[in-house]
């Protein structure tokens, strides 16, 4: 009698701690481990345009031509090779979190336009990173395009699972640093997977690799229809928890894996402001058919990587177009060829005579308040005006209306300018976009 309690008391223990257990698991068999390899990435930052919402054409700085960049992958334990050239016309870098040394942190050693830089490091731990340009204004690099990520596999791999990449991007048409900018979308495209539901079938896996590249507050990630697991910070090495919303902040990350018991259609957004701003997306969950053939239709024994299907659909979406036009906002859609001012009024008694120009010391940090010195001056028509950068920083003179741009302009340079028209001439540092001034040409 005791013996029978006892086995009954097993069991049953057994049987809700199977019911309780999270979908997440490491492959079944992982006596054999693949050897470490060495893997060779090229990664090209461009600068082009694309559309990131139906009839939206924006200015773009891109990893390989599209937002976000190339999904890279990587075993625990391989070496990684990453060739980075940068083609387009302000210093760039590639930051991976993960662990790693200070040269391939991709932060001091930025890589000026024209210029190449070999990433080498050891993929490790193992997890869900991203990579991005860190060079400041950060935020900016980030937004206008230069992010992506970057899968760690386990060495001991994974359950089999149909397996999709959402990296959280956002874009403003007029101020790349606000607070609540025009949209927030995945994959580089608002409500791309509206219109493309993700496809999944009943009882499948589903193991969504998320990240956040945005910079506006946490908000909870929400899918429909089902409990989903969440591996932490995308960590491997996180035990998972059954969560309902998910909150990942910016700079952070996350694994989910989801099932559904029955077909259908199950959205996915983040909860809040961003489901209007182009979050909005859904799975097609259907049942998989007799002759579904295991990784191609159904992820049964083998995984179905979806990632080349989602880029193909974002490339077909963004259209890249170096040479494309881009959509005209209220801000941009002034006549500057006429060089009309940005604000219909000036202080007159703020501009000062002069030629010269600098770029005072301490212009690249935000609080300082330091920009251009005199940050409102006036010559003559014929008059060339000479801006020098007495900062420690690299800047930028770039005009709104395209008329004129310094380059890089490193610490002593000086810039000249002819005026030939008398107008208002307003410009600013593209690397500290905070910085502005304004020439008027009498």
């Amino acid at each position: 009698m005791l013996i029978g309690v006892v086995s009954l008391g097993v069991t049953l223990g057994i049987f809700f701690f199977d019911a309780e257990l999270p979908l997440q698991s490491f492959a079944e068999d992982n006596s054999v481990h693949n050897p470490p390899k060495t893997i060779t990435y090229t990664v090209v930052a461009e600068d082009t345009t694309l559309e990131i919402a139906p009839g939206t054409r924006v200015e773009a700085w891109t990893y390989n031509g599209t937002i976000p960049g190339p999904t890279l992958r990587a075993t625990e334990g391989d070496r990684v090779i990453i060739n980075f050239i940068n083609n387009g016309k302000l210093p760039h870098t590639m930051h991976f979190h993960g662990d790693h040394n200070e040269k391939n942190d991709g932060v001091f050693q930025e890589v000026l336009p024209g210029e190449s830089y070999v990433y080498d490091f050891i993929a490790e731990p193992a997890g869900l990173f991203m990579y991005h340009c860190h060079v400041m204004p950060v935020s900016e690099h980030i937004r206008n395009g230069l992010y992506g990520a970057f899968i760690v596999d386990p060495k001991e791999g994974l359950e089999p699972a149909r397996e999709y990449v959402l990296v959280k991007g956002e874009y403003d048409l007029e101020n790349q640093e606000i607070w609540n900018p025009d949209y927030v979308f995945f994959n580089g495209y608002a409500d791309q997977y509206w219109s493309n539901p993700l496809p999944a079938k009943t009882n499948e896996l589903v193991r969504l690799y998320y990240v956040d590249m945005g910079a506006i507050a946490a908000f909870g990630f929400h899918i429909h229809g089902t409990i989903f697991d969440t591996i932490i910070s995308g960590i491997w090495e996180n035990e998972p928890i059954r969560t309902q919303t998910w909150e990942v902040s910016p700079g952070n990350a996350a694994i989910f894996e989801a099932k559904w018991k029955e077909p259908g259609r199950y959205l996915f957004h983040l909860h809040g402001v961003p489901e209007e701003k182009g979050t909005m997306a859904y799975f097609d969950v259907r049942d998989a058919t007799s002759d579904a053939v295991d990784g191609v239709d159904v992820a049964k024994t083998k995984s179905i990587d979806m990632w080349e299907w989602q880029k193909q659909i974002a490339i077909n979406l963004q259209q890249p177009d170096a040479n494309g036009e881009i959509t005209k906002t209220s801000a941009s859609s002034s006549e500057h060829s006429q060089h009309t001012p940005t604000s219909t009024e000036l202080d007159e008694s703020k501009i000062i005579e002069t030629n010269l120009c600098d770029v005072e010391t301490g212009s690249a940090v935000p609080s300082s308040n330091k920009s251009f010195s005199p940050k409102f001056n006036q010559a003559n028509v014929g008059d060339t005006v000479t801006w020098t950068n007495k900062d420690t920083s690299v800047h930028t003179i770039t005009s709104d209306d395209g008329l004129f741009d310094s380059g890089m302009m490193m610490p002593g340079d000086t810039f000249e300018q002819t005026f030939e028209e008398a107008g208002l001439y307003g410009y600013n540092c593209m690397l500290h976009p905070w910085m502005t001034g304004t020439v008027k040409i009498k």
